[in-house]
């Protein structure tokens, strides 16, 4: 019997039933369909604490909190709205405070992640490319295809086609990622 494949996503918008969460939710129906279970959190919902700046000292509590259920699934989809050519502020909260990830140990190492990023003008390759990085350099890993951004400005056509595609092939490229990385018994790191 194939091991199940869980997958959070996480909602970096104060919205919760935006453009944003929209996309999310894409990308979370084509993981479904691929075979994994879904969750979502909504960063607006959880208090999360102002990073610190401190790499001596543990995120507050109600992050902890977060980390601790975040840690339980295989992969994640990180989805922010563009403000101002970067990630919403409640996805630069949970970005810095996953600081607290990066050393000693990567507890995260290997895990699989996508970005979708929605904007209303400019910016979704740029917000979208920062959260990538961030995770990557904490040692996740994306797939192919791994960052969608949507603009709702562009009119959905047969030349934008592909950025309500790209969701779906998000999703299925997230969970096929997984399966690849459980099948590899190295570690990854240092």
């Amino acid at each position: 019997m194939a091991e199940k494949i869980s997958i959070l996503g996480i909602n970096g918008s104060p919205h919760k039933d935006g453009s944003t969460f929209g996309m999310l939710g894409e990308v979370l129906d084509s993981a479904k369909r691929a075979g994994a279970e879904t969750e979502v959190a909504h960063l607006a919902d959880l208090g999360m604490e102002i990073y610190h700046g401190d790499y001596e000292k543990e995120p507050g509590a109600n992050t902890l909190k977060f980390f601790e259920h975040m840690r339980k699934f295989d992969g994640y989809v990180f989805a922010s709205p563009v403000h101002w050519l970067a990630p919403s502020s409640l996805m630069k909260i949970l970005i810095d405070n996953l600081t607290y990830f990066e050393a000693p140990d990567f507890p995260l190492q290997g895990k699989v992640f996508g970005v979708v990023t929605h904007c209303c003008e400019d910016g979704g390759f740029q917000a979208g490319a920062h959260i990538l990085s961030v995770l990557n350099n904490i040692g996740l890993v994306s797939p192919p295809y791994g960052l969608v951004l949507r603009n709702r400005n562009i009119e959905r056509n047969e030349d934008t086609e592909w950025m309500w595609q790209d969701t779906a092939l998000l999703g299925k490229n997230i969970v096929k990622q997984i399966k690849i990385s459980k099948n590899i018994k190295d570690d990854w790191g240092y």
